[in-house]
């Protein structure tokens, strides 16, 4: 009995290492994210925007499409589209890799004008609002979560955050002076984007379900999202609005690393999704997202120069809230939706 004890959390009775391995996978998604963020912003310099987001996506997808020569991924993916025709699965509920596909596109446009933290601080709030909708909606794999004061009292912080870093302005000699849209209009197009990854996080919560696999789960996402990006360069190109930029030889060789972090991202946050619900899983990840990009700016000319005050005081209200939204996490209920009854929710 005393070891059992030991073994078990406190409150809901559930042994500690399930109750931590999550939080920890959502952390390391935090940490991922802003490195990502330059990683891509630094190609999207010599490439463009919309290039760079298709090169990143499409290295994901072909070293995943490596990974599906082994037999047993291979089937897991398999079994996705057996589900998709079945009906266990409905075929939006694989397309959550569009909302990553517009997130990497709005970093490759905007880290390189805003910084990484505002780039982090906007996705912060996009994904606090959605998140909301998505738990209450249920999308996720785990059941609809009711709006408690604290959760939506946490996510409402969160955006004060992010109209005080949009409200910013980046210090003399910053790039972000001649940004065409302006510092607060990118940041905004960043937010809409950062609400859609929440959707993402659900919906490959979901497709896990039938998996088993996170990196099954993420071959789906990186293939729709690969798709949407090529399909948007297409438009663009028929609309006269693109032209694809030449490859410069001068690219360090990590400037190529987007896609294999996004992976990482991906298949870790399609594993934690599982067992927390999506805006505890969203605001966990701001902590270790927004001290990375503080660290990653400080030491970035570019970033310094919006690194002042009131953009550090938009990262004390993120952090604040992301604080406030674990505290007022509901207690699981006794019994959980088994993963067979969620996958054909």
């Amino acid at each position: 009995m005393p070891t059992d004890t030991a073994a078990e959390s406190p409150a809901g009775g559930r042994p500690l290492v399930v109750t931590l391995l999550p939080l920890l996978a959502a952390g390391a998604c935090g940490a991922v994210l802003p490195v990502q963020s330059r990683v891509n912003g630094v190609l999207s310099e010599q490439v463009g925007a919309l290039p760079a987001a298709t090169l990143s996506f499409g290295s994901g997808l072909v070293v995943l499409t490596l990974l599906l020569a082994l037999a047993p991924l291979r089937r897991r993916a398999a079994a996705v589209w057996v589900a998709v025709r079945s009906g266990g699965l409905r075929r939006w509920q694989v397309v959550g890799g569009v909302g990553g596909a517009l997130l990497v596109a709005s970093q490759t446009y905007a880290v390189p004008l805003v910084g990484v933290t505002a780039f982090l601080v906007a996705v912060i709030g996009g994904q606090s609002v959605s998140a909301l909708l998505v738990d209450r909606a249920g999308l996720g794999p785990g059941p609809a979560q009711p709006w408690r004061a604290g959760r939506v009292g946490a996510a409402a912080l969160a955006v004060v955050g992010v109209a005080v870093a949009a409200t910013a302005r980046p210090q003399e000699g910053g790039a972000a002076d001649g940004a065409g849209l302006g510092f607060a209009v990118a940041l905004a197009l960043v937010c809409a984007a950062g609400a859609l990854t929440s959707v993402q996080q659900a919906l490959n919560g979901v497709v896990t379900t039938v998996s088993r696999a996170p990196v099954a789960t993420a071959w789906v996402n990186f293939l729709t999202g690969t798709l949407t990006l090529v399909l948007i360069g297409l438009v663009a190109s028929l609309a006269g609005g693109f032209r694809p930029s030449a490859v410069h030889t001068g690219l360090p060789w990590w400037a190529w690393t987007g896609g294999v972090m996004g992976i990482v991202f991906i298949a870790l946050a399609a594993y934690a999704v599982q067992h927390l619900p999506v805006l505890v899983f969203a605001l966990v990840t701001i902590t270790t997202q927004l001290l990375v990009g503080v660290l990653i700016d400080a030491l970035d000319p570019v970033g310094r120069a919006a690194l002042g005050p009131q953009l550090l005081l938009g990262v004390a209200l993120a952090l604040t809230a992301s604080v406030w939204a674990a505290l007022a996490r509901p207690p699981r209920r006794r019994r959980a939706s088994s993963p067979a009854v969620v996958a054909h929710r």
